[in-house]
């Protein structure tokens, strides 16, 4: 096996598991762990997965890149001793947080909430809260379980609550709460999430905007994040050509505006990484701070952001 792995035939992920180079080069991030992790569980299966490995295994948004350095982790209440070595992290969690471990697909996983005070403690902000955002939308968790969870652990559980704070379960993909998270950390006011519009005209007519302001100057102010899926995707498209979508956002754009939306930005996945052009697009729209200060572009009126 290692003169085939020297050879470029196969891959070695974790320790004694081999792949084809080629089936493991077409997959993503979470696709590579989840085959590790099931491979793992079939040869320890007392082993018991946390963290980002557990967030894997029940399907919390969250980035490819956490498991860039093939890591597994795994829970234990000091029971039972066992070496670890470059790819195996091991925490020590509560007997009560062990008694909540649970199947899924075969793998023994720690309960939602563990794994979500375990990621909020180790990770950073922006990679976790798309994992809080999904397991409130998913109902999977409530904040009183994740509350609990941190009254039983020692660490300074100040990061978690951050993250509570700012969870919402009426984000609808990863991306959102990506963006949304790159907005509280640049600064801004956490904005208002799937605010629904109705057209003046028609009220039958109604569509709802990703992110929305309102600053105290009386404006309106609207972010849209596009997902390249939206215009390629047959999923998300329902078969309509390229054309056919952007001759409806145009429309869409148009009733917001009638229902009195000041100004409709938009932002992609490439931006909000880079964070320099989406904070260029909402500072020139006006977007609020946090904190009550002013913005350097807002008409000075005695009031504040």
């Amino acid at each position: 096996m290692r003169r085939r792995v020297r050879a470029g035939e196969l891959v070695t992920p974790y320790r004694a598991l081999y792949a084809r180079a080629g089936y493991w080069g077409g997959l993503n991030g979470t696709e590579r762990v989840l085959h590790v992790i099931r491979a793992l569980a079939v040869r320890y299966p007392q082993w018991t997965f946390g963290g980002s490995s557990a967030a894997a295994v029940w399907e919390l948004e969250h980035p490819w890149s956490l498991h860039d350095d093939g890591v597994v982790y795994i829970v234990g209440d000091g029971g039972s001793a066992m070496h670890t070595h470059a790819r195996l992290r091991r925490s020590f969690v509560p007997t009560e947080d062990m008694r909540k471990v649970t199947v899924r697909n075969g793998v023994r996983v720690a309960s939602v909430a563990r794994t979500l005070v375990d990621c909020g403690l180790r990770h950073r902000f922006v990679d976790v809260l798309p994992m809080f955002d999904s397991a409130l939308r998913r109902r999977l968790v409530t904040v009183d379980e994740v509350v609990a969870i941190c009254d039983r652990t020692q660490a300074d559980c100040g990061h978690v609550l951050r993250l509570l704070h700012y969870a919402s379960p009426l984000s609808e993909n990863g991306g959102e709460s990506l963006c949304r998270a790159t907005i509280i950390e640049e600064g801004f006011k956490a904005p208002q999430l799937q605010h629904e519009f109705v057209d003046p005209g028609d009220a039958r007519i109604r569509h709802r905007a990703d992110f929305v302001w309102h600053t105290s100057d009386g404006r309106i102010v609207v972010l849209e994040f596009d997902g390249q899926g939206k215009y390629v995707d047959p999923t998300m498209t329902q078969g309509k050509s390229v054309r056919s979508v952007v001759s409806e956002e145009r429309e869409r754009e148009a009733v917001l505006r009638r229902a009195g939306v000041t100004q409709i930005i938009r932002t992609d996945f490439k931006e909000v990484a880079a964070r320099l052009p989406l904070t260029a697009k909402l500072v020139d729209a006006g977007v609020p701070l946090a904190g009550g200060m002013l913005l350097w572009n807002e008409v000075p009126s005695g009031r504040w952001a």
